[in-house]
């Protein structure tokens, strides 16, 4: 009796690859966007709780904002905002989008790093503000400024943004720092978003995502 064996053939382990190659290249897509949907509900969740902790802020502050310097341009640092929310939140995490470290090449202040916790860097927006510029260079485009350089000046105008809880609920409060301003050249898109992938945190305490150009939703 002839014993053969149970082995695979080598077309058999070529067709077993050629399939495990077809499905991974199905489902590593897959994956990868509900990796990024699970990262745009965190970063949603950061953004309300950053809008909830300006709005306590305001509870005790005659309803005023707190102000930063400037639009929470991280290059310029933000440590003067984050000492105002800190004592509402006393998390710093919240202060970073999961997704940042993808333009980690581009915009290296926004990224959650120890360095940038000891400056007050920060991974988001903030649209409240009291000094001049308000952007570092306003006269020149720069991916850590670029959001409020692209549409910020255009929409609002070089000048302070003090904000209270009498202006209109649909003011922009906080927002991600990435958007297609930034990724034109770069083909990187935050949360699966076709044109801006931006989240937006309004002063009436709503986040929205934002699927459209960032800066016609500016108000």
């Amino acid at each position: 009796m002839v014993n053969r064996s149970k082995g695979f053939t080598l077309i058999e382990l070529l067709v077993v690859i050629a399939i495990i190659a077809i499905l991974a290249a199905i489902l590593f897509p897959v994956f990868a966007r509900a990796r990024e949907a699970a990262y745009r509900t965190a970063c949603n969740s950061n953004v309300r709780q950053l809008v909830l902790a300006s709005k306590m802020y305001a509870q005790d502050w005659d309803e005023w904002l707190p102000r930063d310097y400037y639009a929470a341009n991280s290059s310029t640092t933000s440590a003067r905002l984050v000492a105002q929310i800190m004592p509402y939140i006393n998390n710093m995490d919240i202060f970073y989008c999961p997704s940042l470290p993808r333009t980690a090449q581009w915009m290296t202040d926004y990224q959650d790093t120890e360095e940038n916790r000891d400056a007050g860097n920060i991974g988001y927006y903030y649209f409240s503000f009291d000094q001049l510029p308000s952007t570092v260079e306003p006269n020149r485009p720069d991916y850590n400024t670029h959001i409020c350089w692209g549409f910020l000046n255009n929409w609002w105008g070089d000048q302070p943004r003090p904000m209270n809880e009498q202006w209109d609920p649909d003011s922009w409060l906080w927002s991600d720092a990435w958007t297609v301003l930034t990724n034109r050249n770069h083909g990187v898109t935050l949360h699966q978003g076709v044109r801006a992938s931006i989240n937006i945190g309004y002063l009436g305490g709503h986040v929205r995502f934002e699927p459209l150009q960032a800066g016609l939703a500016f108000r």
